[in-house]
């Protein structure tokens, strides 16, 4: 479990971290200066209230459909499903809904994604603002200059041609992005207190591996973490430009139907009771708007051509749940209307820590007494003696083995596996190919030939995220 941050650098000995050997790593040259306009902020500048990377001309954002992508939304609704409490449930899961009801060529079906463009905390930023001892310049207006003209350098395309301090800090970059050595070993130009110096120096270098595993990878120490450890490092804001990641847009599912109400849709996320992600802990101060745009679709998803197939959908972790809600809806929708043909069934396998902790339980059991979901199969990871549940999905796809396979082995079936990160993604094909190889008496390795047949044919669909 990664230690709280907060706590990790209250109690660090830095002097604990310094080998008696080591060789410093070699530096690299620097790239950026940044140069202020004026002692003054710029009123038309000041009067410019769009996000700093709105600024950027021909600035692409992953899987964006259109070149025009970013679209201001209005919040329309926004609902806790589950709160956290420290103990049973170490995530809250939220629900926000959208009015799109204004915005032109806005559409979608389920099982689409949408990348939400967020800027870093407030708190963050001014804390930042002081130890790069930037608080009296913060709103100056400022450029970042190449300091050499080459084929090796270029200008980020994320930084604005004119900004200011706060802007960068707040829109640009990604103050929470995996520190590198070779960051870790610049930084260490900058300090004054030789303890600060030789830490620095030590963590980035190859024998000092170990040290980095630790502090920067497995405790998730960030910039900020590292400023507070090493009061006297004062790094130029130029030097994390160079070195800091972009901050991105992060990927979220939509859960609704547009056949139920195409002005809106909804999105459910979790959020960690310590350390939330920066687009998470944006969503959860409740802002007005946000800035959004709709990401290219995939396999992923569930029209009306798939009315008549068969769907097994695999969900790990209650927010997981969001795209299926679509599917679910968008079903319901079509039966109703009397579409054609025969539904097709749907079984859906969800594992989350408890009862509770599965986003709209309530509804996927109504769903269930109407024959739009077919089967329900839940696991609790943290209540295992819940009524009729397993305490993992693997258990639950072992027990209903030769149903499951029965199923997946027909050629109008399709498996969707949405998960919280790739490995538990590979766990759950691991599992899959096992039910394979004991249900139709095959090899493990011929199991997995049969998985990787069906991803090129688009039976076998996959959503995770990190």
């Amino acid at each position: 479990m990664v230690a709280d941050n907060v706590e990790l650098e209250k109690a660090l000995d830095i002097n604990k971290y310094i080998l008696s050997k080591y060789t410093v790593s070699k530096l690299l040259d620097r790239t950026l200066e940044l140069r202020f306009l004026d002692n003054s902020p710029d009123l038309d500048w000041n009067l410019d209230c769009r996000h700093g990377q709105e600024k950027c001309l021909d600035l692409q954002y992953p899987f964006a459909r259109s070149p025009s992508t970013l679209t201001r939304v209005n919040v329309k609704d926004f609902k806790i499903l589950l709160e956290a409490d420290g103990q049973l449930h170490t995530k809250s899961i939220t629900e926000i809904k959208f009015d799109v009801k204004k915005i032109r060529d806005f559409t979608w079906q389920p099982g689409n994604t949408i990348g939400i463009l967020p800027h870093n905390d407030e708190s963050d930023v001014e804390d930042f603002l002081k130890y790069l001892n930037l608080e009296n310049k913060a709103d100056n207006l400022c450029v970042f200059q190449l300091m050499q003209e080459s084929k090796k350098t270029k200008y980020p395309s994320h930084i604005p041609n004119r900004t200011t301090p706060r802007e960068v800090l707040r829109d640009c970059l990604n103050l929470r992005g995996v520190l590198k050595k070779q960051f870790l070993r610049t930084l260490a130009e900058y300090c004054s207190d030789i303890s600060d110096v030789s830490f620095l120096k030590c963590i980035s270098s190859k024998e000092g591996s170990a040290y980095y595993n630790e502090i920067i990878l497995q405790n998730a120490f960030t910039l900020l973490d590292i400023l507070k450890t090493c009061p006297s490092c004062q790094p130029p804001l130029s030097l994390l430009v160079e070195h800091l990641p972009r901050l991105l847009p992060r990927e979220y599912s939509i859960a609704s139907s547009p056949l139920i109400n195409s002005n809106e849709f909804s999105i459910i996320f979790s959020i960690f009771s310590t350390n939330p992600g920066i687009t998470t802990k944006m969503l959860q101060s409740k802002p007005a708007q946000v800035l959004m745009y709709l990401r290219q679709p995939n396999k992923f998803c569930y029209t009306e051509d798939d009315f008549q197939n068969d769907q097994i959908l695999i969900a790990v972790g209650g927010a997981a749940l969001a795209p299926y809600l679509g599917f679910l809806q968008h079903k319901q929708c079509l039966i109703e209307k009397g579409a054609s043909g025969v539904a097709g069934k749907t079984w859906l396998f969800v594992g989350g820590v408890s009862p509770q902790a599965i986003a709209h339980r309530s509804q996927l059991m109504q769903w269930l007494s109407k024959n739009v979901l077919n089967k329900f199969i839940e696991s609790h990871s943290r209540s295992p003696s819940a009524t009729n549940s397993y305490q993992y999905i693997h258990e639950a796809l072992n027990a209903n083995s030769k149903v499951f396979i029965d199923l997946l082995l027909q050629p109008q079936t399709s498996i969707y596996i949405c998960a919280d990160g790739s490995q538990i993604s590979a766990a759950l094909e691991a599992t899959i190919c096992k039910c394979l190889s004991k249900e139709i008496n095959i090899e493990q390795s011929e199991a997995q030939n049969i998985i990787k047949d069906y991803r090129r044919q688009n039976k076998y669909r996959e959503d995770f995220w990190c």
